[in-house]
C-alpha cells in the first residue's frame, strides 16, 4: 500500500477528518505499546461518537487498514475473535501489517 491508496482510503470512509484522527489514534497507541484499542476508548480519545467510530472501523477493515476483534464479555478469559459475540461483543481495533509497514512500524 502507499500513502496516496491510504488518502483515498481515507476519503472514500465520507468521514475523511474522523478517519485521520482514528488513524493517528490508533498509530499512537501502537507506538506506546497497546496494540488493541476499543472502540468505546478511541471515541473518547479523539473525541467522537461510537457511531462515527463504528462506521470509519468498518470501511478501515474492508480496505485492509485495521483488523477488528470482538472481545467476547461473557467468556471467564479475555478472548479476542473476528466472530462478533452479538450485545456481548465488544469491538476492538489493531493495524494491519500492511499500514505498520508504511509507517515502518514493524
Amino acid at each position: 500500500m502507499t500513502f496516496l491508496e491510504l488518502d483515498r482510503i481515507l476519503k472514500d470512509t465520507g468521514r475523511n477528518g474522523y478517519a485521520a484522527s482514528m488513524l493517528a489514534c490508533l498509530l499512537d497507541a501502537f507506538d506506546s505499546g497497546e496494540t488493541l484499542l476499543g472502540k468505546e476508548k478511541v471515541a473518547s480519545i479523539i473525541g467522537i461518537t461510537n457511531t462515527n467510530v463504528a462506521a470509519v472501523a468498518r470501511r478501515f477493515a474492508e480496505s485492509g487498514v485495521i483488523e477488528i476483534l470482538y472481545c467476547d464479555k461473557r467468556a471467564e478469559h479475555l478472548t479476542y475473535s473476528t466472530i462478533s459475540n452479538g450485545r456481548w461483543s465488544t469491538p476492538y481495533y489493531q493495524l494491519t501489517s500492511v499500514i505498520l509497514s508504511l509507517y515502518r512500524r514493524t
